[in-house]
């Protein structure tokens, strides 16, 4: 949405938008700012840091004011919590120049452009991993009521995180009055790369596993409740197979759109 400095091309954002609108549809926004999503031109911006705090406040504004009362909910920021020791803050051009408080302007900056929207914050391994639990709700407690709920990417597999660490997550969105989002689900078959075509034993696994994180997300009180989000539709066209570069079959149909 943002080629260049001062030049935003909204034509693939408002065709999404304007066919929710047509249907009757809620639209999430995913995501405002992700390190692994940023132009060039911010990356390499050679200003100073003034001017680049500047840029994003105006693209937030930008952005956020344009879809008001039309996107319901967004992604304020994505995957800011590194995963080694400590779970610092992820090093990226915008904790680089605007500092470790980067994270409370972005929410800031979109709170002040519409009011209504639902804020999030979105990142995984929230349940696979207890120290990065602990680094995520942190920084959700920092942001106090300028957050409204948390998202939990499950990119998770047949055989865990375990039930318990799901219900986990589940539990600290809850008690702390924000929404779940169990955002991005989709579960590995074939973690370890042993199997070449998808076995009753592991579909079966499998299709426990999904169950499970549906039972725990229908078992939160309803004001809690936001969104389950499968992370796409056919098996062949996940982005898992060449992000781990071996065969699975991760998602609820299979390449030919059969329900498994």
């Amino acid at each position: 949405m943002y080629p260049s400095e001062g030049n935003y091309d909204f034509s693939a954002a408002d065709a999404i938008v304007d066919f929710a609108q047509a249907n009757d549809m809620n639209v999430h926004g995913h995501a405002l700012i992700w390190h692994n999503a940023t132009p060039d031109w911010v990356t390499d911006f050679s200003g100073t840091d003034a001017e680049f705090e500047a840029i994003v406040q105006d693209y937030i504004t930008t952005v956020v004011t344009r879809y008001k009362g039309k996107v319901r909910s967004w992604d304020v920021v994505n995957e800011a919590i590194d995963d080694g020791s400590g779970n610092p803050l992820r090093s990226s051009v915008f904790k680089d120049k605007m500092g470790d408080d980067y994270i409370r302007k972005c929410f800031q900056w979109a709170r002040d452009a519409d009011p209504d929207v639902l804020l999030f914050y979105n990142d995984y391994n929230i349940a696979a991993s207890s120290s990065k639990r602990t680094a995520i709700f942190d920084l959700v407690d920092d942001l106090g009521n300028l957050i409204d709920g948390v998202g939990a990417q499950m990119h998770i597999s047949y055989n865990g995180p375990s039930a318990a660490d799901i219900q986990s997550v589940a539990d600290a969105t809850v008690s702390r009055g924000l929404k779940l989002h169990f955002s991005e689900l989709d579960i590995r078959a074939n973690p370890e790369g042993d199997q070449t075509t998808l076995t009753n034993e592991r579909a079966t696994a499998q299709k426990a596993k999904y169950k499970e994180v549906v039972q725990i997300y229908n078992a939160i009180p309803l004001d809690n409740k936001f969104a389950l989000t499968v992370w796409g539709l056919r098996d062949n066209e996940s982005w898992l197979i060449d992000f781990w570069g071996n065969l699975d079959w991760p998602l609820l149909f299979d390449e030919n759109y059969n329900k498994k």
